[in-house]
């Protein structure tokens, strides 16, 4: 069993070991997680309100947010619709319907490690003169670090917006997005500050994983003359870090929402040496060579790299998180709790209250404003809604990014690294999909491939997963990984031979989940007869476990693999 990403391993502090983060005992641990947007930090794309707003702050010139898409423009819509009074209580309230212990016990029971904590600024740092923290805010955050220490969650802390704004982009909750932060010796001197007394508060705070330094920083293009600024405060600020705490490690972003390398060229933190990078991948080709301009820089700096934000379709993350471990990469996905049906729907959902749409015309479209007791209602509904109680999972995002029982993998989707696959075919494929390993993957029947030299062919296929079939011959074998095993697993493969085959279906031993001995392989003979025709077959049922690995390899002729499913 892979256990670096179990909570076992959430013991003591986590620090850099070269390009692995290892736990108190040493042991490597791959962060698994959630990161928990919309809780102190909502964005209008996660509350049915669209991503619009995000296409034009990307453009030159002021941009100032749009109503009910910041924290600050949403804190704005509920004072003017609920009064004052109402407000200033309704935050708490959503800070805790939103992120609450049922939150964290579930992200435990589900499997998963960590929590990235994305922090808006002026909920610890109120934004009036002067360095004065809130002690309310603290709390709160005190609060889920005691579940965190409950559930063994390590929780990474994620400055999502500093004071002034960082990412000159409308997720950052700035004034105006622009990365005032950058720009101004006060704005600055705050988030330096406000890192200081993070540091202070929770040196000796071991459930405490990591400190995220700055959320997607200088992600407009606009704003790429501002990198040294960039490159010049994370030396100060793990500088002013160190001062207090010397035990946590430090994740450090790149531009260009946490993609680009180019700020990497110098150790961020010769005192300790306990520093990382973090980056965002979304809609990646499920494929080792989205992770490589990653994996240069981590190689070029022994430091870990971490996929501290991000997602790619259901079906592709069971392949793609799976490189990425192979590489010592964890991740966490975008985001834990959204309104159901957004352009980016959470691990778990929940609907708006039935009226809710008043609320968002009056904000977003100059609709006829509710009274302020139905306003109320509105909100109060909305509070009771976020509860976890209240939501929905989102079954399929949990059982692919960990490999659970339940899944279907498409056949071109098998385990990285030399011990589970063996291909002998020199010649690519159509889509060029994972053509280093030599494994021959074959166009489904019905896919059309794109013309490149028709300028009025068919748009190219963006799911290669989904396009190609195995064909294995020979000695060639590939393999498949299921995790969680909680009951008995029927294991169906989808196959045929167009000239008749053997498969020979193998079960690798593992260590059963409730007996201390360890099962002996199991290896099955199929005769697959020719023809152009589909078959089902279930090869084995897997008794309870917490790994179990399929390997397929062909003993005579050639045979097709689709899918392998375990139910």
């Amino acid at each position: 069993m892979d256990n670096r990403y179990d909570n076992s391993r959430v013991k003591g502090f986590l620090h850099a070991d070269g390009r692995c983060t290892v736990n108190g005992d040493g042991k490597e641990v791959l962060l698994r997680g959630w990161g928990a947007g919309n809780w102190t930090n909502p964005e209008g794309f996660m509350l049915g309100v669209g991503m619009e707003y995000m296409g034009s702050s990307m453009n030159p010139g002021l941009s100032l947010p749009a109503r009910f898409t910041t924290a600050r423009s949403m804190d704005r819509v509920v004072r003017e619709m609920c009064g004052t009074e109402y407000a200033k209580s309704f935050w708490p309230r959503w800070h805790a319907a939103h992120l609450g212990e049922a939150d964290i016990r579930a992200m435990a029971d589900l499997g998963y490690n960590s929590v990235r904590l994305p922090l808006t600024a002026w909920v610890l740092l109120p934004e009036e003169p002067g360095i004065n923290f809130s002690e309310e805010g603290f709390a709160m955050l005190d609060q889920v670090l005691e579940w965190c220490e409950k559930y063994r969650i390590y929780a990474i802390i994620d400055m999502h917006g500093a004071p002034g704004g960082q990412s000159g982009l409308a997720c950052d909750d700035g004034l105006d997005n622009i990365p005032h932060m950058f720009m101004e010796p006060e704005s600055r001197e705050r988030t330096l500050a406000l890192w200081e007394e993070i540091a202070r508060r929770y040196a000796d705070r071991e459930i405490v994983g990591g400190y995220d330094l700055l959320n997607e920083p200088i992600s407009s293009g606009r704003w790429k003359h501002l990198k040294p600024e960039l490159s010049a405060f994370y030396d100060e600020v793990i500088r002013r870090i160190r001062v207090y705490d010397k035990n946590h490690i430090v994740f450090l972003e790149g531009t260009l929402f946490a993609t680009n390398m180019d700020i990497f060229d110098h150790d961020y933190d010769p005192e300790c040496g306990n520093w990382g990078i973090s980056v965002h991948i979304y809609g990646a080709s499920p494929e080792a060579r989205e992770l490589y301009k990653f994996l240069d820089t981590s190689l070029r700096w022994n430091v870990p790299v971490w996929i501290g934000e991000g997602r790619v379709k259901d079906q592709d993350m069971a392949v793609f998180y799976e490189q990425a471990a192979f590489y010592h990469m964890g991740f966490n996905l975008w985001v834990w709790k959204s309104v159901v049906n957004t352009e980016n729907s959470g691990s778990v959902s929940y609907v708006l209250p039935e009226g809710f749409d008043a609320v968002l015309k009056y904000s977003t479209e100059g609709g006829p404003r509710p009274s302020y007791e139905q306003s109320q209602v509105l909100f109060d509904r909305l509070l009771e809604n976020i509860r976890l109680e209240n939501c929905t999972y989102n079954k399929n995002a949990h059982l692919y990014c960990q490999r659970r029982q339940g899944i279907t993998l498409p056949a071109a989707g098998y385990d990285p690294g030399p011990e589970s696959f063996c291909g002998c075919w020199p010649y690519g494929n159509a889509f060029a999909f994972r053509p280093e390993d030599r494994m021959h993957l074959v166009v489904k029947d019905g896919v059309k491939v794109p013309d490149s030299f028709s300028p009025d062919g068919p748009p190219p296929v963006k799911d290669p997963l989904g396009s190609l079939l195995l064909q294995l011959e020979g000695e060639e074998f590939a393999s498949y990984t299921v995790r969680f095993v909680k009951t008995q697993c029927p294991v169906t493969v989808r196959v045929r031979s167009l000239t008749g085959a053997v498969l020979i279906v193998s079960v690798k031993n593992q260590v059963e989940v409730h007996a201390e001995d360890r099962v002996e392989d199991q290896v099955k003979e199929i005769k697959i007869p020719a023809g152009s025709s589909w078959e089902e077959i279930e090869v084995f049922t897997l008794s309870p476990a917490d790994e179990r690995t399929i390997r397929l390899k062909s003993s005579e002729g050639a045979v097709q693999v689709e899918s392998i499913t375990f139910g």
